[in-house]
């Protein structure tokens, strides 16, 4: 699938690109609304595509157009936190909004169900649950909300695609899919109420591109323990006959990927404890002394059973 993506940038940023006809680009859009005529007619209805700077080169190509007047929208406003996210996602951390009214699906990217929300909002922000917010365990947290989109002066949204490129042996390999995706700047978000939250299982601290750390037990008693606190309330007993088929992800390495929060201790690490890798939703957050533990240095492997 083609990949498109809504950014807000200035003119000169892709002086370099060629430029083409912007009707395959518009021929993309039109399929991104599932041949609905009346979500083509509301696209073109608030969006002036500029016909004079529909450009390409190798890996991308796009059209910058405005936004002709004010856009309010119901829908749902998704944060998400995935360790796991691959080379082709937008990031560890980010945040989706998804139309409620089928008429703007030209917003919706296919690749994470929703247009991508490139503006922070503090005051939303705040309605994070801790496990979200602080302790920044995997998953996501949505809101059903009311959007208003932005009308600068002077300024152009594009229509973007886009996709990674290797170059070797003579030939292009394409990392990633092409895949619809969209970016917006919302002028205001307000919340209409809380929709769900969901806390994601181990696939989602599984990756091997970024820094993260695994670990199995290193003791001689017959099990640790998995604390609240450094040295606080034990919460589990990790025991080791069941060595093989527990996984433990340090979330203080896995955190450092998208926070300064640091560790709280320098002999305790934080963790989220998972007691059976085929079981993936069933974890546990906690500390554990670091001289119990060691680093696991192949994480495939492990989980292959040693394959």
């Amino acid at each position: 699938m083609k990949k498109l993506i809504f950014i807000f940038t200035a003119l000169p940023l892709f002086a370099f690109a060629e430029n083409y006809s912007c009707d395959e680009l518009l021929n993309d859009m039109n399929n991104s609304c599932n041949g609905s005529g009346a979500c083509i007619d509301t696209f073109h209805k608030y969006f002036e595509i500029i016909s004079d700077t529909c450009t390409y080169n190798e890996t991308e190509r796009f059209a910058y157009y405005k936004l002709l007047k004010p856009l309010t929208l119901k829908g749902t406003l998704k944060y998400v936190i995935d360790y796991g996210a691959s080379a082709c996602s937008p990031d560890v951390i980010y945040t989706i909004f998804t139309p409620d009214d089928e008429d703007f699906n030209f917003l919706t990217g296919s690749e994470y169900n929703g247009a991508l929300v490139k503006k922070s909002f503090k005051d939303i922000e705040n309605m994070l649950p801790k496990w979200f917010k602080e302790t920044m365990l995997a998953g996501s947290v949505s809101f059903n909300v009311e959007l208003t989109l932005e009308n600068i002066k002077d300024e152009f949204y594009a229509l973007y695609e886009h996709r990674n490129v290797y170059k070797g042996l003579g030939q292009n390999i394409s990392a990633c899919n092409f895949g619809d995706e969209r970016e917006i700047f919302p002028k205001s978000i307000k919340v209409l109420g809380k929709k769900s939250e969901e806390k994601a299982g181990l696939s989602s601290y599984i990756y091997v591109d970024i820094s993260m750390i695994y670990y199995t037990l290193n003791t001689e008693d017959d099990y640790v323990n998995i604390r609240e606190t450094p040295n606080g309330k034990i919460l589990f007993k990790i025991y080791k006959s069941d060595i093989d088929k527990i996984v433990i992800v340090d979330l203080d390495q896995a955190r450092s990927n998208i926070s300064d929060k640091k560790s709280i201790n320098d002999k305790w690490v934080q963790v989220v404890y998972f007691p059976d890798k085929e079981d993936e939703y069933n974890s546990i957050a906690g500390y554990i002394h670091k001289s119990q533990i060691k680093q696991i240095e192949d994480i495939y492997k492990f989980l292959n059973n040693g394959k």
